[in-house]
């Protein structure tokens, strides 16, 4: 009964404009559903490997 929920940057749906769209992935009971956050991110900017945007990243706050 444990779910997952992940913030990812979709790499397989480019936009016209050349960004990817950032989604959520919700697992639960080996079910995967993705669900669109409306927002989308030049993947320069995404850390694949971390899951998150990188540092350099124009819009990052100081955190």
């Amino acid at each position: 009964m444990n779910a997952t929920v992940n913030v990812l940057c979709y790499k397989s749906k480019n936009l016209a404009n050349g960004e990817n769209p950032l989604m959520i992935r919700i697992c639960k009971d080996g079910k995967k559903k993705y669900l669109s956050l409306g927002m989308s991110i030049n993947p320069i900017y995404w850390d694949f490997e971390k899951g998150k945007p990188k540092r350099n990243f124009p819009d990052m706050s100081n955190t």
